[in-house]
C-alpha cells in the first residue's frame, strides 16, 4: 500500500492519542528550549545529552512510535508496516527529503525575517 495514499483513516483510541501528542508537545518546547539556550551560549550538547537520558526520550518515542504502527497496522497490515518502517531513513543516514524541503522553507523564512542562516557542519553540511 501506498504511504502516501488517503483513501483510509486509523483509529486511535483518545488515550494514546492524548498521550502521544503529550510527548510530540513536550519534545517540541524541550527542544525549542534547549536550541535556543545553545543559540544563546547558555546549554551545549551535554545539555542535549542530559534530557534524552534523563526523561528517558528513546523510550517514550518508542512506546509513542508503537501507539502509531499499532494503528496503522490495522488498516494495512503488519507486513506493509514492517516494509515502510524499513525504508524509513535513520541518522546518521543522508537527509530525507522532507528534512531538505523543511531546511529550505525554514532558510527562507529565515530569510524574510532578516536572521542570519544556520550554521551547518559534518557530512551533512551541504544537505
Amino acid at each position: 500500500m501506498d504511504a502516501d495514499s488517503g483513501e483510509s483513516g486509523v483509529t486511535v483510541p483518545l488515550d494514546q492519542a492524548i498521550e502521544v501528542a503529550r510527548l510530540l508537545e513536550c519534545l517540541t518546547v524541550s527542544l525549542d528550549r534547549i536550541g535556543s539556550r545553545m543559540a544563546g551560549g547558555d546549554a551545549d550538547a551535554e545539555t542535549l545529552d542530559r534530557f534524552i537520558t534523563e526523561w528517558l526520550v528513546g523510550p517514550q518515542v518508542s512506546r509513542a512510535r508503537m501507539v502509531l504502527w499499532d494503528a496503522v497496522s490495522q488498516v494495512i497490515g503488519e507486513e506493509a508496516v514492517e516494509e515502510i518502517a524499513e525504508a524509513v531513513p535513520c541518522f546518521p543516514d543522508a537527509f530525507p527529503e522532507e528534512v531538505r524541503r523543511l531546511r529550505q522553507e525554514r532558510s527562507a523564512w529565515q530569510e524574510a525575517r532578516g536572521e542570519p542562516p544556520p550554521k551547518r557542519t559534518g557530512r551533512h553540511a551541504a544537505g
